[in-house]
């Protein structure tokens, strides 16, 4: 089966299915130049929805273990309605200019601005979060993740594709080594294609799956990639381009996305994404 492709306003392509292409593109890989020998479908916690932190520094500074009572507090909150929560960074992502740590130090009064994702309510912008505002910004998750706000980032448009590479290497050296490695490389190809303002790509902390390195989160669809390395990072963009292409709204039951890599979805849990990825 091939799939058609249309980036920016290229001609039609067709292109065969991952595997093969990464089979043409090198000899071998350093974990298999095939798919796993065993699915990675079911590796991702359920949760309904991921919040992220924006901070001014990268994951590569992050320690190895938060002590931020601010991410405690909001991991707390997130429990009751199934979400996520972490750090990231990015070129692109606005940062809170009050505040540059990561609540390390006691004391500290921490301050970011944040992003969530759901399959519910989309991407929202939350200009501001700390310890002051923790219990209102819980209920507006909350809201969020139930589908009972609109969208209020200044990219409301549903082509605007958000990813998240795991580079934490303080936590694990194979997030740092192939995170960093497979970051590089998708940032490389997105400028290379001119995809900038349409793609934003940024660094996460410890998403869960230090084996799965490379570790990448797509949103808004929700799917959660491992296993992948820097030469992946064409096949895989085009894979992700081509989903865009396909559907304006995105189904919880919509094939998995490269599915030899593919761990997991936003809003399933691991017997439904099992299930769903043994269909594909």
């Amino acid at each position: 089966m091939h799939l058609q492709i249309i980036i920016g306003s290229s001609k039609l392509a067709r292109i065969p299915p991952l595997a093969s292409r990464i089979n043409k593109l090198t000899g071998s890989r350093h974990f298999s130049s095939t798919p796993p020998v065993r699915s990675l479908a079911g590796t991702v916690a359920p949760h309904h929805s991921y919040f992220l932190l924006h901070t001014h520094r990268p994951p590569r500074e992050y320690p190895a273990r938060s002590k931020s009572p601010l991410l405690h507090a909001l991991t707390r909150h997130a429990l009751s309605w199934g979400g996520l929560v972490n750090f990231s960074w990015s070129e692109q992502q606005a940062v809170h200019p009050g505040y540059v740590g990561l609540g390390e130090a006691e004391g500290e009064q921490e301050v970011y601005r944040a992003t969530a994702f759901s399959h519910a309510g989309g991407c929202i912008d939350i200009p501001e979060v700390s310890l002051a505002n923790v219990g209102s910004v819980a209920k507006t998750l909350y809201s969020h993740a139930l589908g009972d706000l609109p969208a209020t980032t200044p990219d409301k448009s549903i082509d605007k594709l958000h990813l998240y590479v795991c580079t934490h290497g303080e936590r694990d050296c194979r997030c740092g080594d192939t995170g960093s490695e497979v970051a590089g490389a998708l940032r490389k190809e997105i400028s290379r294609r001119g995809l900038t303002q349409d793609i934003s790509l940024g660094e996460v902390a410890h998403v869960g799956g230090h084996k799965y390195a490379a570790n990448l989160l797509v949103f808004p669809f929700g799917d959660w990639l491992g296993m992948l390395q820097g030469i992946d990072a064409p096949a895989v963009l085009d894979e992700i381009l081509e989903r865009r292409s396909q559907r304006a709204v995105e189904s919880l039951q919509s094939a998995p996305l490269c599915p030899p890599f593919w761990r997991g979805r936003m809003g399933l849990n691991k017997q439904d994404q099992i299930a769903l990825h043994s269909r594909s």
